[in-house]
């Protein structure tokens, strides 16, 4: 059985270490290196940048594309979407950089820049998502953690959930179960619900304008990648980030205690974008989130001139490795 303290390859770490207490083998204090590792704004607004044009690449492709017989049609759409899908997942995870106030260097700014840029097409806002996220910090891996994805297994039927909807619907069934709503919090469910209505208006509008403008095929590319590809690659890649490798599929984590697992997956452009905005390295968020995805390479460099170097290589595994030994354990189960 897999322990939470790590050892075996790409299982899993400790959680969060005493950072104030590390230093390097040759003196140097995290609490004085961190200092310096500001976040890069120019890369964060490249970043995105790049999602808004491949995402608008995806579409445009299929409108200017000709029509053709039935069966290039099915698979333009199709691959399409899947490209779609993707860019619009890799835009989504610079909300969470907008969490950790990442995106500008006031926090009134950076809010609604994160709104803006990054939250209109999801429903939500940089405050509510983050109010719930720095709970995912503080309990990760026990019952309290506000992100439960990990909990399901990379098994069929769950798979079929994310692209049909049907665990959205269920985590939103277990937000609203939640006990003891204070003041404060509904006054962000109400601003949850506009940021919903919101997001429904923009994609209900370019849908309509696609299809006003000729370019149904290109419409229809955008419902399947928002309402299928994204939700399945966002299910995906939590499960990938935080569930053990040898987590039954019949165990139930919402009983049982998971624990804390984090990983530290591929640098390469694949990696870089299915985990964009540092997710290919969500060990180094957990173990410091105030730091910038865009200063992990100073950040890695300084733990491996450490005692922590030996659990940042045992969190080391690849995406495809990760998916591959979790797609077993659930045929197993």
């Amino acid at each position: 059985m897999e322990s939470v303290k790590g050892g075996a390859r790409g299982k899993g770490n400790p959680g969060s270490p005493h950072l104030p207490s590390i230093v390097t083998y040759d003196g140097v204090r995290w609490v004085d290196f961190r200092k310096e590792l500001k976040p890069r704004y120019g890369v964060v607004w490249r970043d995105i940048g790049l999602c808004y044009a491949f995402l608008a690449l995806g579409v445009l492709a299929v409108a200017a594309t000709p029509r053709g017989p039935a069966w290039t049609t099915a698979a333009l759409v199709a691959a399409a979407a899947c490209w779609t899908g993707y860019w619009l997942h890799s835009l989504f995870l610079f909300g969470h950089e907008a969490a950790h106030t990442n995106l500008a260097p006031k926090r009134r700014t950076n809010d609604r820049l994160g709104d803006w840029f990054v939250w209109l097409l999801y429903g939500s806002t940089t405050v509510n998502y983050r109010f719930t996220h720095m709970a995912h910090h503080a309990h990760l891996g026990d019952h309290e953690d506000t992100e439960t994805t990990y909990h399901l297994c990379l098994s069929v039927l769950n798979m079929l959930k994310a692209v049909t909807g049907v665990h959205v619907l269920e985590v939103l069934l277990r937000k609203r179960e939640k006990r003891g709503e204070s003041r404060a919090r509904s006054t962000r469910t109400s601003s949850g619900v506009l940021a919903s209505l919101r997001s429904f208006a923009v994609h209900a509008g370019l849908v309509a304008g696609l299809f006003l403008g000729g370019a149904e095929l290109a419409a229809l590319t955008w419902i399947i990648a928002v309402a299928t590809v994204f939700p399945l690659l966002a299910t995906v890649r939590t499960i990938v980030e935080h569930r053990r490798l040898d987590a039954p599929c019949d165990t139930d984590f919402s009983v049982e205690l998971h624990g804390p697992v984090n990983r530290l997956f591929g640098t390469g452009p694949l990696a870089r974008t299915f985990g964009a905005a540092g997710f290919n390295q969500h060990l180094l968020h957990h173990w410091d989130p105030a730091i910038s995805y865009t200063r992990f390479a100073e950040m890695e460099e300084f733990f491996a001139r450490t005692p922590l170097a030996a659990e940042m290589e045992a969190s080391r595994i690849g995406y495809g490795t990760a998916v591959r030994a979790l797609i077993l354990e659930a045929r197993r189960g």
